[in-house]
């Protein structure tokens, strides 16, 4: 019995885009569009495993700037970049209702996921969240999905976990986790339906 279902978030619940992100930066911090691409290319990782927060981020364009800038129009420059995938929140809704676990399993950062969850209401529904700011690695790493059963109380077995990325499916697949790519709503909900999730 599947009782707890893993929904990856970016560009699957929600929709996003890194040249809005860069273009929004470099425009209120008066960057350049180059300079800002390859300065949030090396700060990605680390913010996304929690080595750094935003607050270090701010630092640094505040630094580089000389500028007196605010934080939290920062925090919108950086963050204000998703739109929501409606189709794919109603599945989730109806997994829901069904009776079914909801949790994110995601890479991303602070910023990001705080202004996503302060922008969809639905994601206040989830059962609970496993991000890899929190727990200090990503996806495709092991320890991001040993976490994820160990953060939902599951066994494997009682799981299922769908990603837009391949490779991501791949490591759950190896790990005994049922996996599928994201593709489309529709197939989707063949892959949930198949499974009598939903």
């Amino acid at each position: 019995m599947k009782r707890t279902i893993f929904f990856d978030l970016g560009n699957v619940l929600i929709f996003f885009s890194h040249q809005k992100m860069c273009e929004q930066v470099a425009a209120y911090c008066d960057f350049d569009l180059n300079f800002v691409k390859t300065m949030l290319g090396q700060y990605g990782d680390p913010h996304e495993r929690g080595h750094i927060n935003s607050q270090i981020i701010f630092n640094e364009c505040s630094r580089l700037s000389q500028k007196k800038l605010n934080f939290e129009m920062l925090m919108k420059s950086l963050s204000d970049i998703f739109e929501p995938n409606e189709p794919v929140i109603s599945i989730a809704h109806e997994v829901k209702r069904k009776g079914h676990r909801l949790f994110l399993l995601s890479n991303t950062c602070d910023a990001h996921f705080n202004f996503a969850l302060s922008q969809f209401p639905f994601l206040k529904s989830f059962d609970g969240y496993v991000l890899s700011y929190e727990v200090g690695a990503r996806k495709p790493e092991k320890k991001i999905y040993e976490k994820a059963l160990e953060i939902a109380g599951c066994r494997k077995d009682e799981c299922f976990y769908t990603d837009d990325i391949l490779p991501y499916v791949e490591t759950a697949r190896s790990l005994e986790i049922d996996a599928e790519q994201y593709k489309t709503p529709h197939e989707l909900v063949q892959h949930l339906s198949t499974r009598k999730i939903l």
